[in-house]
């Protein structure tokens, strides 16, 4: 949870140089000088909401003149200050646990004079202390140099925040504070499942997830079939541009004809266009639709001079020179080529026989 080693400013200690307190970073250590009678307490800056944990802090007392100097470790204190326990060490190699309510002192390792207990594995001044606090709630083992030295039991848990205990005229460093959780802490802040409650949530998100596949393997099923038909769709489309496009192509080639007086593709066309006209017609037809027919090429062929034709329309003449004046009257474009009119009839006489009318 906690690994402070103070190799660099951080927001979990505070930095105060003032006359009572001198407190800094120093290469890679807490250097605490405390230079008023009384103690003082340094709390870290964290919202703790452990209910069991183990804590480790490596702490140097340095020389003083001062016999009551101590450094130690805060834990279970209360957010009002009312309520704290502290385990700390002296320069005389004991140690002590205690715990304060509403400023009054309860000496809890009582075995020695005002809680005071000599062990030898603690080292003296100028030398480092590992101190340790192992909880689980209720139970509180502590360590000094990874040595067992006692053990203490609350009757109820009290969730409180950590800290740093200096004494009176004070000197010391910390070379870390780390807090770890017990196996079976319990956050608060989290929500924690049983066994069974997470075999149950991953049999449902296995469910989830294969309908969540067959849902999109229909999705990508209705996408695919919309894409043929809009694939379908495209290429009947291009199919209809492909058909316009060869359309424009004769249009164009009619109209260049007609601006550029290119007379034999004009006639060329003439004889395509009357061709045509006569396969897809029936002559039964009257003459009426025969005139809605040239009207509709006319405007087809983009106002193609049809003005001849209608002339032939207009006449009436003999069965037998039906198609040969259609014929003529197609040839005949302009009075300046009245000279090719007989060559231009024999010419289209030998593409279509006389047709006789049966109405």
């Amino acid at each position: 949870m906690i690994n402070e080693e103070f190799d660099s400013v951080s927001n979990y200690w505070p930095i105060e140089t003032n006359d009572d307190n001198f407190f800094v970073f120093d290469e890679g250590e807490y250097f605490m000088n405390r230079a008023k009678d009384q103690p003082f307490a340094v709390m870290l800056n964290y919202n703790n909401t452990l209910d069991t944990f183990s804590i480790y802090s490596s702490m140097m007392l340095g020389p003083t003149e001062n016999i009551n100097q101590s450094i130690g470790i805060i834990f279970r204190a209360s957010k009002n200050g009312q309520v704290a326990f502290i385990f700390e060490v002296n320069k005389f190699r004991r140690f002590r646990i205690r715990k304060i309510i509403n400023k009054e002192n309860i000496i809890i390792s009582n075995e020695g004079k005002d809680g005071w207990i000599k062990n030898e594995k603690i080292k003296g001044i100028n030398y480092f202390n590992t101190l340790n606090i192992r909880s689980n709630g209720q139970e509180h083992d502590f360590f000094i140099n990874n040595d067992y030295v006692y053990s203490f039991k609350l009757d109820s848990i009290n969730v409180g925040n950590f800290g740093i205990y200096i004494g009176p005229k004070t000197k010391a460093k910390i070379d870390y504070y780390k807090i770890y959780t017990h196996e079976l802490y319990r956050d608060k802040s989290k929500i924690y499942l049983s066994d069974s409650e997470i075999k149950k949530l991953i049999n449902e998100n296995k469910y989830l997830t294969k309908q969540l596949e067959l849902s999109l393997d229909a999705k990508t099923l209705e996408y695919q079939n919309a894409i043929k038909i809009l694939e379908n769709q495209i290429n009947n489309l291009n199919k209809i541009n492909l058909k316009l496009d060869n359309e424009n192509i004769n249009y164009a080639v009619i109209k260049n004809a007609i601006d550029t007086n290119q007379l034999d593709i004009l006639i060329n066309l003439s004889k395509k266009v009357i061709s045509k006209t006569l396969e897809n017609r029936q002559l039964q037809i009257e003459k009426k639709l025969f005139k809605d027919s040239l009207i509709k090429l006319k405007n087809e062929y983009e106002n193609f001079e049809i003005e001849l034709l209608n002339k032939v329309i207009e006449k009436k003449i003999h069965e037998e020179q039906f198609i040969d004046s259609i014929l003529n009257k197609y040839c005949v474009i302009d009075s300046n080529f009245n000279k090719n009119i007989n060559s231009l009839s024999d010419t289209i006489n030998r593409y279509h026989k006389p047709i006789k009318n049966e109405y």
